[in-house]
């Protein structure tokens, strides 16, 4: 089994930067941005994780957490930690996550994703951390060896 941190998550998961992807997006792109970021913020749980199209064991995946405050995240998973920055492009489709990750065993690499949001439920799908290929499409293969992950915010009792 792989080792898998959030940039091989996303976001594993899910999941580097909350920031804004320069791409020069248009007032309403900027806004659509400022109000996904809002919606990324908080505590989060991992409710299914693939790697290269294999699932992660409910029991492994159970203890993975994902914190985000601004443009940051903290990721950790097996008692290992990773810290990044988030960035955001809503105009793209589908929208774009770029992870930075600024502190972990991947430190210094981007990871490249997509996202969707839906109420307290995000769905990213991400490249290897280092990887250049942005993924087109929700979906983890052994081919492609992208990270698909859907993070529920954690209820104050997980």
């Amino acid at each position: 089994m792989r080792t898998l941190s959030l940039a091989t998550v996303v976001l594993g998961t899910l999941v580097a930067g909350l920031g804004f992807v320069a791409a020069a997006p248009g007032d309403k792109d900027k806004k659509d941005e400022k109000g996904d970021l809002k919606k990324f913020e908080g505590n989060w749980v991992f409710a299914a994780w693939e790697s290269g199209g294999e699932a992660l064991p409910a029991e492994a995946r159970e203890t993975a957490r994902l914190s985000i405050k601004g443009d940051k995240y903290t990721f950790e998973f097996g008692g290992m930690t990773e810290e990044g920055t988030i960035k955001l492009d809503a105009g793209k489709k589908p929208a774009a996550i770029d992870l930075s990750i600024t502190d972990g065993q991947d430190k210094g690499k981007n990871q490249v994703g997509i996202y969707k949001i839906d109420g307290d439920t995000i769905t990213i799908c991400l490249a290897a951390p280092g990887a250049p290929d942005r993924p087109i499409e929700f979906k983890s293969t052994e081919e492609n060896g992208f990270i698909l992950a859907t993070i529920k915010k954690a209820k104050k009792d997980d």
